[in-house]
């Protein structure tokens, strides 16, 4: 069966419907009635599930935590999982981040390959499916998350009120089989000082303090505001730009009376691979200590020490060494640190920690030294976020049976990876990520001027095809 035919057939209906679901700006916002992931991702879910019935596939909405359309019969059942939910776009674009806009072969849009794209891929692979008359002796089950970047309250809903899949696969990482994915824990700090004034030396009030969308993106600006004595100011503001780097850090200082702002761009991506990217807080951080170092005081306790935390236990690294949870395995690799989040707040900041950690390690094997380092800064933490590992055997009949369709389409049969990514596959305990891009493609996931492209969903839909009849074929 060549299920290309099929992808080509439907083109222009997947590009059509990719784009309208991207035009959903589907960020977890504020709960409503029926609604438990905000009125955006809801109109997302009703969307893809009205596409499905549509396709005369049995469709469920499950509360509005999440939904599925399942085609088939049979007691066991494959799935294939997606999520309809998107992190922020952040800043940077220059195509519309909801717009959808084709350009060429690249379709441009926040979730058009994180993980939009893919879905839409996956759903027409059930259609092809269908319309091919390829007898199944396992039921087939499209499943669509809700709120996979913010927290899985969705995927844990079905979890516990619906059926586990046989086994499964999620289109929301790369070929060739994704069978390892490092465990995952977010970790948020917070400083209130009880004397927010620390005196002596050239004294610099902070106004504002902010940088980043979430914990697991690499944030791209980070903006402090500054107040003093105009001499102090123009100081500090030499001593920032002195961090200029080619191409990143880019680094805006300005003066306005008795005002300094300054802006870090760095270059954002996703929190699983932190020194893909070039973090705007940290080098903020470094100018701020600078700051310190040439003997300029800031007013704010809490910032103070934290200042003090961030640059001489995480300065510019992305491993953790300055931690001590620099930890690696031979399964999973090394263990990533991204610094996603800083905020000053009525005299109080607030970090987020997004932390990818190796399969042989626990949560309290990273929670427990940074309590020891933090606390020594008067800063306390809180575990936010966090998903055990996953390890799926490589001769496994999922894993082989998903690297025998890899090996249909390109000719080559590498061994599965191991990422620091987290994808729905961990839910389940027979579960990997399989695609949805080719190994060394960039997609700009989590970063300005995301993208998929019109081969990447019709190639998806022939591999995500090729796949339902290969693990629920007769």
């Amino acid at each position: 069966m060549d299920f290309t035919i099929y992808a080509n057939k439907y083109r222009n209906e997947i590009i059509k419907t990719t784009q309208e679901l991207v035009q959903i700006p589907s960020i977890e916002g504020d709960p409503q009635e029926g609604m438990p992931m905000g009125a955006e991702v809801d109109k997302a879910l009703r969307y893809v599930l009205d596409i499905c019935q549509n396709m005369g596939f049995r469709t469920k909405n499950l509360d509005g935590y999440v939904g599925y359309a399942e085609y088939g019969h049979g007691p066991e059942m494959v799935g294939i999982l997606g999520h309809l939910d998107v992190v922020p776009a952040g800043e940077g674009w220059t195509k519309p981040p909801f717009g959808g806009v084709v350009d060429r072969d690249r379709l441009y849009g926040r979730g058009t390959t994180d993980n939009k794209g893919p879905t839409v891929s996956a759903i027409y692979a059930l259609k092809a499916v269908k319309e091919a008359k390829v007898p199944l002796k396992r039921r087939v089950r499209l499943i669509f998350g809700t709120n996979e970047e913010s927290g899985w309250r969705g995927i844990r809903y079905y979890t516990q009120n619906e059926e586990t899949p046989t086994m499964a696969f999620v289109p929301d990482a790369s070929y060739p089989v994704i069978n390892v994915e490092k465990g995952i824990v977010h970790v948020h700090l917070t400083h209130k000082a009880t004397d927010n004034k620390v005196s002596g030396g050239k004294t610099l009030q902070v106004l504002e303090l902010a940088g980043g969308h979430r914990a697991n993106m690499i944030p791209r600006l980070c903006t402090c505001t500054l107040a003093g004595e105009e001499d102090t100011l123009k100081q500090a503001a030499e001593i920032a730009q002195s961090l200029q780097g080619d191409p990143y850090p880019q680094v805006s200082a300005i003066v306005k009376g008795d005002k300094l702002v300054l802006t870090m761009e760095g270059l954002a991506g996703h929190g699983s691979t932190p020194n893909a990217g070039v973090n705007a807080i940290s080098y903020m951080m470094q100018a701020l200590k600078a700051m310190k170092d040439a003997n300029l005081t800031f007013e704010s306790q809490a910032v103070d020490e934290t200042i003090d935390f961030l640059t001489q236990h995480v300065g510019l690294e992305t491993n953790g060494k300055s931690l001590g949870i620099d930890y690696e395995d031979d399964v999973s690799g090394a263990l990533t640190l991204n610094v996603g989040l800083i905020n000053y707040e009525e005299g109080q900041v607030s970090i987020a920690f997004d932390i990818r950690y190796p399969v042989t390690k626990k949560e309290e094997d990273i929670l427990n030294p940074i309590q020891t380092a933090a606390s020594k800064y008067n800063l306390t933490i809180t575990q936010g976020h966090s998903n055990h590992s996953l390890h799926v055997p490589e001769d496994g009949f999922l894993v082989q049976q998903l690297l025998n369709v890899y090996e249909k389409h390109t000719g080559e049969r590498p061994r599965p990876l191991s990422i620091g990514g987290g994808t729905y596959a961990r839910a389940f305990d027979n579960a990997v990520a399989f695609g949805s891009t080719m190994p060394g493609e960039e997609r700009n996931v989590h970063r300005e001027d995301e993208f998929t492209t019109i081969t990447d969903l019709l190639r998806n839909t022939a591999i995500f095809a090729d796949a339902i009849v290969m693990l629920a074929g007769k």
